[in-house]
């Protein structure tokens, strides 16, 4: 497939399946895809209206996407899905893996992490995105070439432990730095035909109380700690997704992008 620019359809005629679609970080990547051009799966596991709504404005917009149910711990479910796609679009060739657990239980100091949380959490969050990318890389090979994008976090740099935004949540940093190391492993493993890289969002504007049970303090403490002094946008994160899976980013394979404010700096 010849090289497509940033011409505001960099995703014509490819299929991209986005995982954790009813998700607020996965619902903007699909849509972001959906306005490039590419024909769109909306994976969901329990926020169906949300990922519905989701393909429902990429359709709105002239774009081409469905919605579909996806259990990335269960191996028939993604095997399932994987041959559905190939089945109805004839190819795959972007796997965004935005799928992640959500879980108060899991913003918590050692000492309070229970082990059966952690491993319910690296059955989603690590297991899950290498289910799913297992099943797609061989369609991707048989397309030619594909690209791969993973979901890390940026953490460790709080000072603050009894401030969970801080990331000093153990369990949470464990998976998301599993998904570090995976992403680099797979990325040499794959090339040169697949790229694979990851994007590490800093603290991007949600229901943190709700979903983590972060008090408002702890995270007005965050923003202050943040270079650029705010949280990030969801369609921040899905721009960043579409840089690395786009051929503007052919050059780019086994790294972690951070997108953060500033959270982590590196020179």
């Amino acid at each position: 497939m010849d090289r497509q620019w940033n011409n505001g359809a960099r995703f014509a005629g490819r299929v991209a399946i986005v995982t954790g679609a009813g998700g607020a970080l996965g619902g903007a990547a699909a849509r972001a895809f959906g306005r490039e051009g590419a024909k769109v799966v909306l994976t969901y596991r329990s926020s169906n209206d949300a990922a519905e709504e989701n393909a429902a404005q990429i359709t709105g917009a002239g774009g081409e996407a469905h919605a579909t149910h996806l259990d990335v711990t269960d191996e028939q479910s993604v095997a399932s899905l994987v041959q559905a796609v190939v089945e109805r679009y004839g190819r795959i060739d972007v796997l965004v893996n935005t799928a992640g657990r959500i879980d108060a239980r899991d913003a918590v100091r050692f000492d309070a992490l229970d082990t059966d949380d952690l491993a319910e959490l690296l059955q989603v969050d690590v297991l899950g995105t290498a289910r799913v990318c297992k099943a797609v890389i061989p369609h991707m090979r048989e397309a030619g070439g594909g690209v791969i994008v993973n979901f890390s976090g940026s953490y460790g740099n709080g000072t603050d432990k009894d401030n969970l935004v801080n990331s000093v949540a153990v369990g949470y940093c464990a998976a998301k730095g599993a998904i570090r190391g995976f992403t680099a492993a797979l990325a040499r493993d794959l090339a040169p035909e697949i790229r694979v890289n990851a994007v590490a969002p800093g603290a991007i504007a949600a229901n943190w109380e709700a979903d983590w049970g972060i008090p408002a303090e702890h995270l007005e403490d965050a923003r202050r700690s943040t270079p650029l002094d705010r949280f990030g946008q969801p369609d921040e994160i899905a721009e960043a997704v579409l840089y690395l899976a786009s051929d503007g980013g052919a050059y780019t394979t086994g790294q972690v992008l951070e997108v953060d404010g500033g959270w982590l700096m590196t020179g």
